[in-house]
């Protein structure tokens, strides 16, 4: 057999069996990156197996991306990543941690922000600029210029609004769950200066809790901060806000973006597609006999007004917790982990597809299954600009009695590459054809419906499916077994 392949969007086969047999893909979008396969790619990040290593959070420059997290919850850490996967240079210590460090890109550096142990003046939060090559640059900052009774502070989003940095943090001034617990902001310029002081963004109502992080995204003109916060107590009710931040800090009157009431509390997370904000909340409206949450996942578009394009929408009812998600242009990629502490036997984290309208599109599918004993535990994820980059945590929880996290027993940091939603597919040969039978195997990305179909004149439009079954996880072997036609053109056609 003489395979005549073409980096195009076509493929030729010359066959001994069969007279001809032509190969044609339709590719359905611009070509935005070249991969040696559209399946998902796994790649370690920080594995050592004697120590407990955590996420913090991923961002990329375009040409690499850099990773944060911890190390026994002690020794915050960077580590450098090339576009296929490889680690570039070793890991890079910066400073002392109780949190692994979220991390963000401008144009020249990266900035990465923790919350240590404090020092002698009560400042736990701390930021240090990391070059465009994986380099600490000059030493690390705290970012609370105020000196005196403080509070805890613990790190909760970061973001870039292509001018300055924007990081956020809870103060709790320790007064109990109904004490003062408020966010505050703080920019930072690309040079790691201070942009002025920290200022309130949000403690809205008395008696009020939230949780520790929140999602911070930038829109067109705005950052949208969107946190938890518990409006009675007892019993506690947990509902969603979110408000706007300007540039220059000034901070927007909050309003509710949730319509469904939470008896518990999980992080909420945010993208923006040019037009809307979509933001994810968490949200259990029964437990278990024992008080154990039953979650579900909600999502609701919220424009740049802060008006709603609809209503609150069930996006997943099967114990799904800690979303997070990103926007590739076209479509959202939106994953999630199951509550470990029900009696699943899939650990796995998932992702699906959703439209602009936030309306499924696909299938939901596995982009990182457990490795080895450890299971997913976390994730983020982001779009580079042509495909999507997720970084989390694979381990095992230490949970009580009443499915609370109590910490990790192991822990390790893993990547994974999923192409974007409009990756064309790919159709090629995997065995020479015998007689009638012409086995061909589609890569696609993982979670797009595909139609297979074939036609014998491409002048006419008599397109006939083969099969139409999604290749979920990437990849979708199949076998034409009628091709006993002189010439029969393939096509893969995105649904």
């Amino acid at each position: 057999m003489r395979n005549n392949c073409h980096l195009r969007t076509d493929c030729y086969i010359q066959s001994l069996t069969v007279k001809s047999i032509r190969i044609f893909s339709i590719l359905l979008a611009i070509l935005v990156s070249v991969y040696q396969t559209n399946a998902t790619t796994i790649f370690p990040i920080a594995t050592n197996a004697n120590i407990i290593e955590y996420s913090g959070g991923i961002a990329s420059s375009g040409s690499n991306y850099l990773v944060g997290f911890f190390q026994n919850q002690t020794n915050p850490c960077v580590q450098l990543i090339a576009t296929n996967g490889a680690l570039l240079g070793s890991l890079t210590n910066i400073g002392e941690s109780e949190g692994a460090p979220l991390v963000a890109f401008g144009t020249t550096n990266y900035l990465a922000f923790w919350a240590g142990d404090g020092d002698s003046n009560g400042v736990d939060v701390y930021a240090q600029l990391v070059s465009a090559n994986g380099t600490a640059t000059g030493p690390a900052f705290p970012l609370l210029t105020n000196i005196g009774s403080l509070g805890g502070q613990t790190e909760s989003s970061i973001a870039f609004d292509g001018t300055n940095f924007l990081v956020a943090w809870i103060r709790n001034n320790g007064n109990g769950p109904t004490g003062d617990a408020s966010f505050y902001g703080q920019f930072v310029s690309q040079a790691g200066t201070l942009l002025g002081s920290e200022f309130l963004i949000g403690n809205l109502m008395t008696n009020e809790q939230s949780n520790n992080h929140a999602a911070l995204v930038f829109g067109a003109t705005n950052y949208l901060f969107a946190w938890e916060v518990a409006t009675n107590l007892p019993p506690e009710e947990w509902e969603t806000y979110g408000t706007f931040i300007s540039r220059t800090g000034l901070v927007a009157t909050p309003f509710q973006i949730s319509q469904t009431a939470s008896l518990d509390h999980n992080p909420p997370a945010a993208a923006f597609d040019g037009t809307n904000f979509f933001v994810i909340m968490n949200t259990d409206t029964a437990q278990t006999a024992s008080g154990v949450p039953i979650w579900n996942l909600y999502g609701r578009l919220v424009s740049q007004a802060g008006t709603f394009p609809g209503s609150e929408l069930l996006l997943n009812t099967n114990q799904a917790v800690v979303g997070s998600v990103a926007f590739d242009g076209v479509n959202y990629l939106l994953g999630w982990g199951y509550d470990t502490f029900t009696t699943n036997t899939d650990k796995s984290a998932f992702c699906q597809f959703y439209n602009r309208s936030a309306n499924p599109i696909g299938p939901t599918f596995v982009p990182v299954p457990p490795q080895g004993t450890n299971y997913p535990v976390s994730a983020g994820i982001i779009f580079d600009g042509s495909k999507f980059v997720i970084a989390g945590t694979l381990g095992n929880l230490i949970l009580s009695t009443n499915g609370s996290i109590e910490g990790l027993a192991s822990g390790a940091v893993y990547g994974a590459f999923i192409p974007a939603s409009t990756t064309p597919p790919t159709l090629t040969p995997t065995a020479p054809p015998v007689g009638a039978q012409f086995p061909l195997q589609l890569t696609g990305t993982p979670g797009i419906n595909y139609a297979i179909q074939f036609s014998t004149n491409l002048a006419l439009n008599n397109w006939t499916a083969v099969v139409t079954n999604s290749p979920t996880n990437g990849i979708f072997s199949f076998t034409d077994s009628t091709a006993t036609d002189a010439f029969r053109f393939y096509r893969a056609m995105k649904q």
